[in-house]
């Protein structure tokens, strides 16, 4: 049983996982936290060519340079106008990068259980939970994409 300041906590607190909310398009989706590796500023991306799938640029983060994966252009819409976010995904090969609304993102505890089978075909969704009352789709950050077919060259 883990134990804070106050208190032990229940094996129930323990037992749950942790969604972040985020919003592409003005559409709320969620991934597990621990597929997200920090969100940031949005910096300007760099064109560049490739055959791979909603992947056509690169960003700049301190002192990395990541892929940037549009998941606006895979969901059919666009981040909201103004300031955007960059939300770094802990990809199982590497880090990316992905605009996001500027909309802070939030955590959000919830019970596995909870979150059930998407119903439709989508290798990037992991499954859809309630979250405030609202159906949220799961995205798997960590295989984000690599279920996509390679596309001509841009």
């Amino acid at each position: 049983m883990l134990k804070t300041p106050r208190g032990p906590i229940s094996k129930v607190a323990a037992a749950l996982s942790s969604l972040v909310v985020f919003a592409v398009g003005g559409r709320r989706l969620a991934a597990r936290a621990d597929e997200i590796g920090g969100v940031g500023p949005w910096s300007p991306a760099l064109p560049i060519p490739s055959r791979t799938p909603f992947i056509g640029a690169v960003v700049r983060r301190g002192d990395e340079v990541l892929p940037v994966y549009d998941l606006a252009a895979r969901l059919g819409v666009r981040v909201a106008e103004g300031a955007s976010l960059c939300l770094v995904a802990k990809r199982r090969d590497g880090a990316m990068a992905v605009c996001i609304d500027a909309e802070i993102p939030t955590l959000h505890a919830v019970d596995p259980a909870g979150i059930r089978p998407a119903s439709r075909q989508d290798p990037d969704m992991a499954g859809i939970c309630m979250i405030g009352g609202e159906e949220v789709p799961v995205y798997s950050l960590a295989m984000l994409g690599l279920g996509a077919k390679p596309t001509a060259q841009r």
